[in-house]
């Protein structure tokens, strides 16, 4: 009898660990899959910011998805000048803009950290609204809400924002 349970206790930790191995397996293939449509976009961004916005290196990676959909990288040219190449996700058309020319994401974040006090800010990423290059900040504000804030990339003033969705 002891012998009986001792198999079984030993059977029914194996079939556990065999479903777990199962559900993580499982889990880490349709996260591969939720994730390959932005990695196949993340790259084409890149070969086309190297290509057509001439950078050497690329520092940061941003996907915009507002009225239409801009993947940005960030990087240095051929002359060693920091620069956005923001790609279209329709038609490919790109815009290059020289940091230098207007705010930094990270001046765009505390941009909304002074004016809102938001819980914790998501992400940042650099777009077009209305033919106007912006970053816009996601972040959660004091109530715990999801919010959207557009920054004019020039001189870092409110465009438009979002609160409490």
């Amino acid at each position: 009898m002891k012998r009986a349970d001792q198999h079984r206790s030993r059977l029914t930790k194996t079939i556990a660990w065999a479903l777990l191995v199962l559900v993580i397996v499982g889990a880490g293939i349709i996260y591969w899959q939720a994730a390959a449509p932005l990695n196949d976009a993340r790259k084409s961004a890149v070969t086309m910011a190297k290509k057509y916005g001439k950078l050497k290196s690329t520092s940061a990676f941003y996907w915009y998805n507002r009225q239409q959909t801009f993947y940005t990288v960030a990087g240095k040219n051929r002359d060693n000048q920091a620069v956005y190449v923001m790609v279209a996700q329709k038609g490919g058309h790109i815009n290059i803009y020289q940091r230098k020319s207007g705010i930094t994401s990270q001046q765009a974040q505390q941009t909304v950290k002074n004016s809102e006090h938001p819980q914790k800010i998501i992400k940042t990423a650099l777009g077009k609204w209305k033919k106007r290059p912006v970053w816009e900040v996601t972040y959660v504000n004091k109530n715990g809400r999801m919010c959207y804030t557009l920054l004019s990339f020039k001189n870092g003033s409110l465009v438009k924002t979002i609160q409490n969705i």
